[in-house]
C-alpha cells in the first residue's frame, strides 16, 4: 500500500478558477481526495487541513524564512492557520489572504516581489482538490521554486494525509 494512497496527484490540474491566473513562469500542482463529509464547505476543508501543521513543518518554515528574507522574499509570517473555519473574501488564512469565495471553491493568495502564490480548495464531484499555483516573477523566484518543489511535494501530501487520518476531512 502506498504511503499517500488516499491522495491522487492530478497530472494536469482541472479547469478551475486558478487556471485564469497563470502567468509565463509558473508552478502548478493539484491533489485530489475523496470527500468524506459532503456538508463541509471549501473554507472548512482548508481550515481542517492547514490549522494542524506538524511542529517540524513550522520549524522548517522558520528556517526557510530566515534564509529567503536575505533574498527579498516576504518572510514575515510562516503561519498557514486560517483564522476561522468559515472565511470570507479579505480574511487572512495564515500568511494568505482570501481573494475569492464560491460555493465550490475558495482561493487565497500571498504576493511579494519574486512570486505570487495561490492556494485553491475546490470541490469537484465527490472529491476535494487542493491546488497550488506559483507565478514566478523573477529569476530568484524561479530558482527558489526549483529548490523548494521537492519539499512542497512531501509536505503538501503529509499535511493532507494527516487531516484524512484524523478524520477532519
Amino acid at each position: 500500500m502506498a504511503l499517500f494512497s488516499k491522495i491522487t496527484a492530478l497530472s494536469q490540474p482541472f479547469n478551475d478558477r486558478l487556471s485564469a491566473k497563470i502567468k509565463v513562469h509558473y508552478f502548478r500542482d493539484a491533489l485530489a481526495c475523496k470527500r468524506l463529509n459532503p456538508q463541509m464547505t471549501p473554507s472548512q476543508v482548508q481550515h481542517a487541513i492547514f490549522s494542524h501543521m506538524p511542529t517540524w513543518v513550522n520549524r522548517l518554515m522558520g528556517i526557510r524564512n530566515r534564509i529567503v528574507s536575505m533574498f527579498g522574499f516576504d518572510a514575515s509570517n510562516n503561519n498557514m492557520t486560517p483564522q476561522s473555519d468559515e472565511l470570507c473574501v479579505g480574511d487572512e488564512a495564515g500568511f494568505l489572504m482570501v481573494i475569492e469565495k464560491h460555493d465550490d471553491e475558495i482561493i487565497s493568495y500571498a504576493d511579494d516581489k519574486h512570486m505570487t502564490f495561490y492556494l485553491s480548495v475546490a470541490f469537484v464531484g465527490d472529491n476535494f482538490v487542493i491546488s497550488s499555483l506559483v507565478n514566478q516573477k523573477t529569476t530568484i523566484g524561479r530558482i527558489y521554486m526549483h529548490c523548494i518543489a521537492p519539499f512542497h511535494y512531501f509536505i503538501a501530501r503529509i499535511v493532507i494525509n494527516n487531516a484524512i487520518k484524523a478524520g477532519r476531512v
